[in-house]
């Protein structure tokens, strides 16, 4: 057999170790490629090992770096992030509240001076007869039959506000003020409409309670309460404004709007009762506030002051139920209002068997009463028809208190000091009418109401006057306040804020005096420059001259207002705040029942005796000139600073105390000195 040989080596045996090699190598390279792979994940892993160890360290040298927080810290960070939340839905709140009481004085108002564009039209409907000119006298008489009711009802509304609630009274009112807008709509006769003005006034109650409830929510944030009272009482004097205006267009329809299918449709009713759609208005305005009140605004007299309203309150004491019991304290035998209140000794409930249980309710049908070793302080309620029995420690606390504050009374110290428990009774007229300070603010706020309502009552009369006025109709005179209504809202609020941020309460105050009432007696000029306008319409330059006077009037009154209801609220304590406010009320309508019936004397008067055109200057110039007065009255006013007052009152505590202390001691001091 042939072997071919290539370099000694025989060529078979060359080719079998070349096969043997491939298949090792195939054999082989799954297994390097193996290893290589395990080494490259070994790598990676060793790496990752080194990264993390190296963020440790950097981690550990960035919280050496910072400060160290604690878990308590971690908690308070918490906290203040739950208070903030809870900031933000207070302050969602808080412009719904704010909305809400806008709205329902933004009512007040309309229910107020809707009836002004009107009334000198509207008796002229009832009372045949009576011309533009002498319509006047009546027309006051509409207008102030409103203020006279609330006369009545003024301050009754104050005591119920802090004896039922804030919010109580003000949905009650809305409810009643909605009914009685309609049966003045309906009035088929003069002495008729009177008498449902009056009720229309004799269930209004809003602002006493809603300037209560701006304070209260405020909780003495100067600041906050400045922005919403800006809000709340801007949108009551563009009420003012604005609300004229919507009465006026809606006034007698079927003269103003004869070719309305609407006004067809309900001609009969219409021409029976041409003043019944703006009081529908006023019934719906009612409605929709009573919604917005009951839905945004919380109530915020306390629940230990607040009582729940019911037939009782109305009812003689021997149908009110004999004995209650109410978080341990017993509540007694009901007494009249002007009955001998007694100081009472019973078991305490907590402690009194059946037996004894039994005993008193016979006692109390005999309506007899028996003693105990155990006495009691009684005090009334505050509706001053029932007493209540204290708790021990309560009934302890007030001994104590009463003790000590006679003890000084018998050793030496001026007798004006009171006890304690007498330094939150009910406010009454008299206990606020001998506060000089509160007194004083009132006196201005009355005297400023009369002089405002005789404005928007004689500017209407100005307006329709066709011998010493501008002899326009009820729809002009409603294009003229919407204008003012436009002026005044670039004004009001930026007003009020700047003014009290720069000047303070009191500056404001004197500065809305001044530039309010005064500049009145430029309106006259209007007479001049609506020379040559056709009857009945007024003239570019008229009508801007007419809106921006009244708007600036309007804008520093309500700067008027809303300063002196936050230094009034100032003046008496939290608690007495709402009858306060019922008693400003009470004077308040009072001046706005004679306002105007004085203006539309006055107005009748002067341009009946007065050569025209000079009847309503004389009118102007009047109101004016008391204007002016009352600007002089402001500048004597005395500024009163609560938390000075504070200051006061505690270092006089001190000083009795102290005193108290020191004639203590030295009794004891006496007693423990030996007697020879």
């Amino acid at each position: 057999m042939g072997v071919a040989v290539i370099f000694g080596v025989p060529f078979e045996t060359e080719n079998i170790k070349s096969q043997q090699r491939r298949v090792k190598t195939k054999q082989i390279l799954p297994i390097l490629n193996n290893n290589n792979y395990s080494k490259h994940q070994t790598c990676h892993q060793t790496q990752l090992v080194q990264c993390t160890k190296q963020f440790k360290k950097e981690q550990k040298q960035f919280n050496a770096s910072m400060p160290s927080v604690t878990a308590k810290e971690t908690t308070v960070l918490l906290l203040q992030k739950e208070n903030e939340d809870e900031r933000d839905k207070q302050n969602n709140s808080l412009v719904m509240t704010t909305i809400a009481l806008a709205f329902a004085l933004l009512v007040q108002s309309y229910l107020l001076v809707g009836v002004f564009p009107y009334s000198g039209f509207l008796v002229m409907h009832l009372i045949p007869g009576l011309t533009e000119e002498t319509a006047g006298s009546y027309a006051g008489l509409i207008a102030s039959s409103f203020m006279v009711g609330r006369t009545f009802s003024s301050f009754e509304w104050g005591k119920a506000a802090d004896k039922y609630g804030r919010t109580f009274v003000i949905k009650t009112s809305l409810l009643l003020s909605a009914g009685f807008s309609i049966l003045f709509g309906l009035a088929p006769t003069f002495s008729l409409c009177l008498l449902a003005r009056f009720a229309l006034g004799l269930s209004n109650g809003l602002i006493g309670p809603i300037k209560t409830v701006i304070s209260e929510i405020c909780h003495c944030d100067q600041a906050k309460e400045t922005k919403i009272m800006a809000y709340v009482m801007g949108t009551w004097g563009y009420g003012f404004l604005i609300n004229p205006a919507i009465s006026g267009y809606l006034s007698d329809p079927v003269k103003q709007y004869p070719n309305s299918k609407f006004v067809e449709l309900a001609g009969p009713l219409w021409r029976a009762n041409p003043f019944l759609a703006p009081n529908i208005v006023g019934c719906i305005y009612c409605l929709i506030a009573y919604a917005l009140v009951h839905f945004y605004v919380d109530e915020t007299l306390p629940l230990n002051r607040r009582q729940k309203f019911g037939l009782q309150s109305f009812l003689p004491c021997w149908f009110q139920a004999s004995e209650t019991v109410v978080d341990g304290a017993t509540l007694l035998r009901s007494v009249s209002s002007w009955g001998l209140f007694k100081h009472l000794n019973i078991i305490p409930a907590e402690t009194r068997s059946d037996e004894d249980f039994n005993m008193e309710r016979s006692n109390d049908n005999n309506h007899t009463t028996y003693d105990s070793n155990l006495p009691r302080w009684i005090r009334p309620s505050p509706s001053t028809t029932a007493l209540v029995i204290l708790s021990h420690r309560e009934t302890h606390d007030r001994n104590t208190t009463t003790t000590t504050t006679t003890s000084v009374e018998s050793n030496g110290v001026p007798e004006d000091t009171e006890p304690t428990i007498q330094e939150e009774r009910p406010a009454t007229i008299r206990s606020l009418w001998s506060r000089k300070i509160t007194r004083q603010h009132l006196m201005v706020y009355w005297i400023y109401s009369f002089l405002v309502i005789s404005v928007d009552e004689a500017f209407p009369l100005f307006c329709i006057s066709k011998s010493s006025g501008l002899a326009i109709t009820e729809k002009t005179i409603g294009n003229i306040l919407s204008g003012t209504g436009v002026c005044y809202v670039a004004l009001q609020y930026f007003l009020l804020t700047s003014l009290v941020d720069q000047f303070g309460f009191y500056k404001a105050l004197r500065i809305g005096c001044l530039f309010s009432i005064p500049v009145v007696c430029l309106l006259p000029i209007s007479l001049i420059t609506n020379q040559g306008a056709p009857e009945g319409t007024l003239t570019w330059l008229t009508f801007v001259f007419l809106s921006t006077i009244y708007a600036v009037a309007r804008a520093f009154s309500s700067v008027t207002f809303s300063t002196l209801t936050m230094t009034t609220n100032r003046t008496v304590p939290a608690y007495q705040r709402a009858t306060m406010n019922g008693f400003s009320m009470l004077g308040g309508s009072l001046a706005k029942a004679a306002g105007p019936a004085f203006a539309g004397i006055l107005f009748s008067t002067s341009v009946e005796t007065i050569t025209p055109p000079y009847g309503s200057v004389v009118v102007y110039v009047i109101i004016a000139f008391l204007g002016l007065c009352l600007f002089v009255k402001a500048l004597f006013l005395p500024e009163h600073d609560p938390m000075l007052e504070d200051a006061r009152k505690n270092s006089d505590k001190d000083k009795t105390l102290n005193a108290v202390k020191e004639e203590s001691e030295r009794h004891e001091n006496d007693e423990d000195r030996p007697s020879f």
